[in-house]
């Protein structure tokens, strides 16, 4: 005799592929990224609006002297600014006049006007020649644009004379 005994019934899943499980994950990894992206929004709009809260505290605890102070050193600093850049800088002057004097030449007075870029010079010399020299030199420069001679003495030291230079304003100011 033959005996059947009932067996349990196996529980046999379909033969999905790899690509269904991979979508699957994909999709619940996608949800899982929008889900966290949602979160992370919301926290970071929170803290806008903890920070915009406590600017505005802030901004109310500042008086209105002390802005009205801020704004008044502000002016000054702008102005101090404008200042400095129209200062007048000899240095390029003095190098000019320095690179052009002739050797034998000796100048012992300077005067300058930076409005009108007018520079006296008065200056004494042992000839005639070594004064020449020293014209010729100033009026072949670039930067000198007229030369005017006031007057040549012949004195006890040498011969004095007296430059009238002409020449850019612009000399004036540092770049």
């Amino acid at each position: 005799m033959v005996e059947i005994t009932p067996q349990k019934p196996k529980l046999i899943l379909p033969n999905w592929s790899w690509p269904l499980w991979l979508s699957f994950s994909l999709f619940f990894l996608s949800i899982f990224a929008f889900l966290f992206l949602k979160v992370y929004l919301a926290r970071i709009q929170e803290e806008i609006v903890n920070i915009n809260n406590q600017i505005k505290t802030e901004v109310g605890k500042v008086s209105v002297d002390d802005e009205n102070a801020v704004i008044r050193l502000s002016d000054s600093l702008a102005a101090l600014g404008g200042i400095i850049s129209n200062h007048s800088y000899f240095s390029n002057v003095f190098s000019l006049v320095g690179s052009l004097t002739y050797s034998k030449a000796v100048f012992i007075k300077f005067d300058a006007d930076r409005d009108t870029g007018i520079i006296n010079l008065r200056g004494l010399t042992q000839s005639y020649t070594a004064l020449a020299k020293q014209i010729v030199a100033l009026r072949e420069n670039e930067y000198v644009k007229n030369l005017e001679i006031k007057g040549i003495n012949f004195g006890n030291t040498g011969l004095e004379f007296e430059l009238t230079l002409g020449v850019d304003p612009a000399m004036f100011i540092k770049k």
